[in-house]
């Protein structure tokens, strides 16, 4: 028997290779470069501040507009976070304020930005805030989607004195490139509130019986934690020493008692009630 061996052929392999180049950075691409760095807001801020001053700017978000629940979700400026998340939690405390809020975000039509140059009347809630910190002028961009919203704003110190229509022209130009840029970031990354409200973990609210956490049993408060801190199904049940099946059935009851449908719907509930 004659044995047939077929014939071996030669491969040549070809290749380029092309002389390394930095890293294309317009100003576009260089800030949606950071959006998940933990310096985005001091990079955005002095982005923001080459169109006019501005003393800060925050942004409130509302993860589910069917239970509209705002929170305070990113700030940088000349104002500390302690005072930042103070002035949210007073001015979110106060319904009228807190409905002001809701109301410029559900009124904006799908797809669109509405901005609005604002100042407070004597006999507006929030004017005793805006005159310790003394702002004088604020100016807000509200979007929404079928399912959140979002209200970023722009605030301007009282040594800066009013805008200037050049430089509300300027603010135009920069500021629907922000908003859509914080809007990314809560989509990346998530709110930077929910990272540092260690307190608002769903274990201690579970403990302390605060709200609807009190509903939840451990293991569906452990399985939520899991949830908020970005570990995945089979992470989680690692962690816990259960199965993935297990740690679905977890976070179907822990939903349905909450009244919720997403992590980022328990992140916001967790940090109101933890508030």
């Amino acid at each position: 028997m004659t044995s047939l061996s077929k014939p071996a052929h030669s491969v040549t392999l070809m290749s380029d290779t092309f002389q390394s180049r930095p890293l294309p950075r317009d100003t576009t691409t260089a800030l949606v470069a950071t959006v998940g760095t933990p310096g985005f807001g001091h990079v955005l801020m002095r982005h923001i501040r080459s169109a006019a001053a501005i003393a800060n700017f925050g942004a409130f978000l509302v993860p589910d507009m069917s239970r509209p629940a705002p929170v305070l979700s990113l700030w940088a400026g000349e104002m500390s976070g302690y005072w930042f998340n103070r002035n949210a939690r007073t001015i979110l405390a106060d319904d009228a304020m807190k409905q002001d809020i809701i109301s410029r975000i559900r009124t904006t039509a799908l797809g669109q930005l509405s901005v609005e140059r604002w100042r407070p009347s004597p006999e507006d809630p929030i004017n005793p805030i805006y005159q310790r910190d003394e702002v004088i002028e604020r100016i807000t961009v509200s979007s929404r989607t079928e399912n959140a919203g979002v209200q970023s704003f722009y605030l301007r110190g009282k040594s800066s004195g009013r805008f200037t229509e050049d430089e509300v022209q300027r603010l135009m130009d920069v500021l629907p490139l922000v908003h859509e840029l914080v809007v990314l970031r809560h989509r990346i990354v998530g709110s930077e509130a929910f990272h540092f409200a260690t307190d608002a973990r769903v274990t201690a609210l579970r403990a302390r019986d605060v709200g609807r956490f009190g509903q939840l049993s451990p293991r569906e408060a452990e399985v939520c934690d899991q949830l908020l801190n970005g570990v995945s199904v089979a992470g989680s049940a690692v962690a816990l020493g259960i199965s993935d099946n297990s740690v679905r059935t977890l976070r179907k009851r822990a939903y349905a008692k909450l009244g919720v449908h997403s992590a980022m719907q328990i992140a916001a509930l967790a940090l109101n009630d933890s508030t």
